[in-house]
């Protein structure tokens, strides 16, 4: 299966100096779906929040936010989380699990 990449980035302006924050360090972070084995690929800022991670993708796959759930290390992410926050490095796999429909 064929990977892309995509990078994602967030510019802060800090409120006494107006001037831009250094820029970032970056992870490049994996996503990996269950149902066809396919992967996608992120660099994200490591203090970005995840959620601007989740929406890209969820966007580029035409998936509904609200029906697709992120893995990393066995537990589910939240939007707030951040890679540093969960000590994430880069090559890190991130699962997709989208929930099925029907009853």
């Amino acid at each position: 299966m064929v990977s892309s990449s995509t990078t994602i980035s967030a510019s802060f302006v800090s409120k006494r100096s107006r001037s831009p924050e250094p820029p970032q360090k970056k992870v490049m972070l994996r996503i990996k779906t269950q149902q066809d084995g396919g992967e996608d690929v992120y660099k994200i800022g490591r203090n970005t929040s995840l959620k601007k991670l989740m929406d890209a993708y969820c966007e580029k796959r035409n998936f509904e936010r609200a029906t697709v759930r992120f893995i990393y290390n066995d537990r589910e992410l939240k939007p707030r989380n951040t890679p540093a926050q969960l000590m994430m490095e880069d090559g890190d796999f991130i699962d997709i699990v989208t929930d099925q429909g029907g009853g």
